[in-house]
């Protein structure tokens, strides 16, 4: 009777460690990192944007990282880079201005990269791309999350002004709100097409093309959609 008990409690024990794993699940750590930002900021710490009085910060991982920018008229290499997720502006320091940052308007850089830094969670390097270089309206630049002969997938930020939680006397109050969408292209039609994040949703997008029936699963899907999304797009470029 005691053994069984022990044998009842290590199982309990397993399933509780698994339910809890699998609530917890995947965040981009981007956004993460901006919400942490965010929470430590103290009292009265604030960017004007505006009328308004925004807490945190506009800028991917928080601030300037090493990093590459390319345009037309000019490139550079290992620099400080930082992107404005909210106005879309890319910002650079070299050597020939390290006291007061250049501003590249939206379009005015083709792509740039940021470099892995793994005390920001950047696993690795990450590049963006101008949205009218991959067939879109958009004036926003497109993180690169995986390419293929026909098919790519890339990850949209912007941040978005929105409401503090806490806050219930000062109407100015907003805070940087850190979204991500993803969108991918097809190198045959052309089109370049946002994801709806719905398992049942994207697996219909593509089923006409590719069985996807082996890839991925609701399950799997709802703890790491990125993860999910690069093999699918994996399986399809095969």
């Amino acid at each position: 009777m005691i053994l069984l008990n022990r044998i009842i409690i290590f199982f309990l024990f397993i399933f509780c460690c698994g339910v809890a794993c699998f609530g917890q699940g995947w965040t981009d750590p981007a956004i993460n990192h901006s919400r942490l930002f965010r929470e430590k900021l103290g009292e009265g710490v604030y960017k004007l944007v505006g009328t308004y009085k925004v807490k945190g910060s506009p800028y991917l991982y928080g601030d300037k990282h090493n990093g590459d920018i390319f345009s037309p008229a000019e490139k550079g290499y290992n620099i400080d880079v930082r992107y404005n997720t909210y106005n879309q502006e890319v910002e650079f320091t070299s050597t020939a201005n390290r006291n007061m940052p250049l501003v590249k308007l939206p379009g005015e850089v083709d792509s740039f990269v940021i470099k892995k830094d793994l005390a920001f969670d950047i696993l690795h390097d990450v590049k963006f791309i101008y949205g009218k270089h991959l067939n879109s309206g958009e004036k926003v630049y497109f993180q690169v999350v995986s390419t293929g002969p026909r098919f790519s997938l890339y990850k949209r930020y912007k941040s978005d002004l929105g409401y503090v939680s806490e806050n219930y006397v000062q109407s100015e109050l907003r805070q940087f709100d850190l979204v991500s969408d993803y969108f991918y292209s097809d190198a045959t039609t052309k089109a370049f097409k946002k994801l709806k994040l719905n398992w049942s949703t994207i697996q219909k997008e593509f089923k006409g093309i590719k069985d996807i029936s082996g890839v991925g699963s609701i399950d799997a899907f709802s703890i790491n959609p990125e993860s999910v999304l690069v093999e699918l797009f994996e399986h399809l470029n095969k």
